[in-house]
């Protein structure tokens, strides 16, 4: 690692890292550095570089008045330190600066995610080139375990999905099952979310990792958080999404009917999706879902393409309708999402509801007679049982 006091230093924000994490680890695309003018021009002109499909081009222009005067003075071969929330994570070795030209704005990849628009101040601004280096990497990490698990297990067919589990509901339990009994393995990325009202990172999370150890064969799935990057937001780039599911190791992608994006465009006068340029360009099973309801005539979890039911018999898993219950304090029907997760998305949200939580359990529901200390995620576990006796209703 090189020494703060020697080298200048660029500071950077978390999803700066994460882009760049990704690219030197090859899950863009098979091109691992930052980018320079020509190669930039390649990929805006044609969508290639070096033979190879690349959506965005990797144009980093540091932000910020310090980090501009360290871009335009930076020279050929120079060590740039990277610092992320006042700590070093990595170095960029400079092959070339040179400013940011007024066509390129809608196609970097640091302003592809799905929470800013094309930033008109970058025009001009002092651009890098050059070789990453990222300390105490964990992506490398993940990909060589999952190429080691591939070699060990002899998988076959590795299939992907990517949620944000915003929150996590009985939808998402039903396509994860039927995921894993057509697959050998199943990779979860857990996308950060960008709505205004979300619910924490960390406790989505908590409730996906909670699912997965308690209520799937762990030798068949692995959850890969993406805190750091927006790039996958709110589905608004399934090119990145099945490039980057394709590169972790995935050799088949699930998406939603409704998945962001998937728009048509035409191509020598015939009409295409970007699904139909991403199976063009790489060996991957790309497989469109359809809506799931519940279904009141069927009873049980549906596909609307294979329920001859009318809409006045579906019930919808709308998530952000879902998440605003959660986020007034109210228990969802089992109907809608397991109970278990209900009740630990609800006692982070509201862990000091009551002023004697005990007493309250004690005079509700039953109890074997002997002392017992109880939490609130008991507490919602318990209430959703009586939300489904069926006898008196």
């Amino acid at each position: 690692m090189a020494s703060k006091n020697k080298n200048k230093t660029l500071k950077i924000s978390r999803e700066t890292l994460g882009t760049l994490t990704l690219i030197k680890n090859q899950i863009l695309s098979n091109f691992d550095k930052l980018m320079d003018e020509n190669e930039i021009d390649e990929v805006i002109q044609s969508g290639y570089l070096n033979k190879e499909l690349i959506p965005y081009a990797y144009i980093f222009a540091p932000a910020g008045e310090e980090n501009q005067k360290i871009a335009k003075n930076a020279q050929f071969s120079q060590t740039l330190l990277l610092e992320c929330e006042e700590k070093i994570v990595g170095e960029i070795i400079v092959t070339n600066n040179f400013r940011f030209k007024g066509y390129w704005k809608f196609f970097s990849i640091f302003e592809a995610d799905a929470s800013s628009s094309p930033n008109d101040e970058l025009v001009g601004s002092f651009c890098i080139s050059g070789i990453i280096e990222i300390y105490n990497d964990k992506i490398t990490l993940i990909k060589n375990k999952i190429q080691n698990l591939k070699k060990e297990l002899n998988l076959k067919k590795v299939t992907s999905l990517m949620l944000c589990a915003n929150p996590f509901h009985r939808v998402h339990e039903r396509l994860i099952r039927l995921t894993i009994d057509k697959a050998d393995f199943l990779i979860i990325f857990l996308l950060r979310s960008t709505r205004e009202n979300r619910l924490n990172h960390a406790l989505r999370k908590k409730t996906m990792e909670y699912f997965i150890n308690n209520f799937l064969p762990k030798d068949k799935v692995l959850l890969i958080d993406l805190e750091n990057t927006t790039l996958f937001s709110a589905h608004k780039n399934p090119e990145l999404e099945c490039i980057a599911a394709y590169n972790f190791g995935a050799n088949k992608v699930i998406i939603g009917q409704n998945h962001g994006s998937i728009g048509m465009f035409f191509d020598d006068n015939q009409a295409h999706t970007i699904i139909d340029k991403i199976r063009k360009n790489f060996d991957i099973e790309i497989l469109v879902m359809p809506e799931y309801v519940y279904c009141n005539e069927c009873k049980t979890i549906v596909s609307v393409k294979t329920c001859p039911h009318g809409q006045h018999h579906h019930i919808k898993y709308h998530s952000p309708t879902i998440r605003t219950l959660l986020l007034n304090g109210v228990l969802p029907p089992p109907i809608l999402m397991r109970k278990e997760i209900s009740s630990i998305i609800l006692s982070d949200l509201f862990p000091n509801r009551f002023e004697n939580l005990q007493q309250i359990y004690d005079e509700i529901f039953p109890n074997a007679g002997i002392l017992e200390t109880h939490t609130y995620e008991d507490f919602y576990k318990e209430l959703a049982k009586l939300y489904q006796t069926g006898s008196l209703t």
